[in-house]
């Protein structure tokens, strides 16, 4: 079972998504995440894909944002450690290229973007608090493709990268610990706020029931060969770690019953596990 709509965090991408709708957090929260200022912000209306849709093969954004330079910015809240995500990233900037084409610009009117994802785990395992891409040439490191995309990734676990006093506090308030300062209460409180609304409670509701009822579907059809194999081989490294079934399930925001389906066949291959054997006796199970 999911969270209820009173047990929802800023780390929750539907509360996230609620709080950056304040105009005035959301510029402050970009500032203290990219350690720059932001004259003014607004919200662009991207209709064919930032909508809200509940069926499990669609693509939601979590937050769009436009400075005053024209930059815009791609806000995602991200909990698990799901297969692809830096592919993801590059889909996500495709599709905000692909409506600012469809509305007529050239190539040349194209916005600079960045796609920033929030994670509340290290996804590139160099602690890191943050990590910035931009395309460079492989021969000559200095000399940039100058497209006009970043891809950024917060890693709210992270401990190393010159960032403010603010940042760090903001990254214990994303991972449930104790923070402080201005910023943090100010956020806190929105939190509080949109907990009020009776409009995005019903909105919680419908989306947590349709989500749940996707999930009933059963897990051949809710997860491809590839992202199957992908969390096999994530079970069997952290089961050379000697973790339970529980810590794995904890640790991957997955179902217990799924981890476990993995983890009883895989000791039957334990030390050496291999998971493109295990996923596909698996895959034949279900």
């Amino acid at each position: 079972m999911g969270k209820t709509f009173d047990e929802l965090t800023i780390a929750d991408d539907f509360m996230f998504s609620k709080v950056m709708l304040n105009q005035r957090l959301a510029k402050h929260f970009l500032e203290v995440i990219l350690d720059c200022k932001i004259q003014s912000i607004s919200y662009p209306v991207y209709e064919h894909f930032i909508d809200i849709r509940y069926d499990a093969k669609s693509v939601r954004l979590d937050v769009m944002l436009e400075d005053d330079t024209h930059t815009v910015y791609n806000l995602e809240m991200q909990t698990t450690t799901q297969p692809g995500l830096t592919k993801r990233s590059r889909y996500y900037q495709d599709l905000i290229d692909l409506d600012l084409l469809q509305k007529g610009a050239s190539y040349n009117e194209l916005n600079h973007s960045l796609v920033i994802f929030i994670c509340t785990f290290d996804l590139f395992e160099k602690d890191q608090y943050i990590y910035r891409f931009r395309n460079v040439c492989r021969e000559l490191s200095e000399l940039e493709l100058e497209d006009g995309t970043e891809k950024v990734f917060v890693n709210t676990t992270g401990h190393l990268g010159n960032v403010t006093e603010e940042f760090k506090q903001v990254m214990r308030m994303f991972n449930g610990l104790i923070a402080e300062g201005n910023f943090v209460e100010e956020l806190q409180q929105e939190v509080d706020r949109v907990k009020l609304s009776k409009d995005w409670r019903r909105e919680y509701m419908k989306l947590h029931v349709l989500l749940d009822d996707t999930k009933r579907e059963g897990f051949a059809e809710g997860l491809t060969k590839g992202e199957q194999l992908a969390l096999t081989r994530q079970v069997c490294r952290k089961l050379q770690k000697q973790k339970s079934p529980e810590d794995i399930a904890e640790d991957l925001d997955e179902s217990l019953e799924k981890i476990q389906q993995i983890c009883d066949i895989a000791k039957e291959y334990a030390p050496d596990y291999d998971p493109e054997v295990i996923c596909t006796q698996l895959l034949s199970q279900l």
